[in-house]
């Protein structure tokens, strides 16, 4: 004969059970009335005109300058950009590469006649950050051309931005970093160029102020 036994509730159970109800109950109303409260301070304040008078003048933060280092090949690609653009409408086409030396790449007429060329640069740091590259070496096949005779071609012939200043007499270009800008504000100097560990330091200078 099996028995089968009903416990029943005692009333210390049952005040347990109805003080955990009641706590979850309360707790849930408290909450609701937390986000139904919140809901209805945002939507007066959206609703009800500010006083406060609202300043039309921009707001002026502080400058930023921070460091960056790009490879080679990083400033290759930027600067094959940027020549790709900046010749668009130019016949006369040249390239500025970094190896283990800098290097321009083009064309000059010798005798009414196109003949390649590539100049090796050894690139200097100036003290305001501008680069300086001044010419070391000259290929162009079998000829014997004065490196002066092609400076003085390019000088007359190539188009070259503002900020890049061609000296014949010393065989050097300039890159007056500190004269080129792009339309945002952003400026980028020189801190330290060593091709052979292909390592380029660079400052970059983001203008955070809105001048008028």
């Amino acid at each position: 004969m099996i028995t089968r036994q009903v416990q029943q509730a005692t009333p210390n159970s049952t005040n347990r059970l109805k003080h955990k109800f009641n706590y979850w109950k309360y707790s849930f109303i408290v909450l609701l009335a937390i986000v139904i409260g919140t809901i209805g301070f945002v939507g007066y304040n959206v609703a009800v005109p500010s006083t406060t008078p609202i300043k039309t003048e921009k707001i002026i933060k502080a400058d930023s300058t921070f460091e960056i280092q790009l490879h080679k090949q990083q400033i290759n690609s930027l600067v094959a950009y940027y020549l790709q653009n900046y010749l668009a409408d130019s016949k006369i086409k040249y390239q500025l590469t970094l190896d283990q030396q800098a290097v321009l790449s083009g064309q000059f007429k010798f005798l009414g006649f196109p003949v390649e060329f590539n100049l090796f640069f050894k690139p200097y740091v100036l003290e305001n950050g501008d680069v300086q590259l001044r010419a070391k070496q000259l290929a162009v096949g079998q000829l014997k051309v004065p490196m002066s005779f092609v400076f003085n071609y390019i000088k007359r012939q190539y188009k070259f931005p503002k900020w890049v200043i061609l000296d014949a007499h010393q065989n050097r270009i300039t890159l007056r970093l500190n004269e080129f800008k792009l339309e945002n504000g952003l400026q980028v100097t020189a801190k330290h160029i060593d091709l052979k560990n292909d390592k380029i330091d660079l400052d970059v200078y983001i203008p955070l102020k809105n001048k008028k």
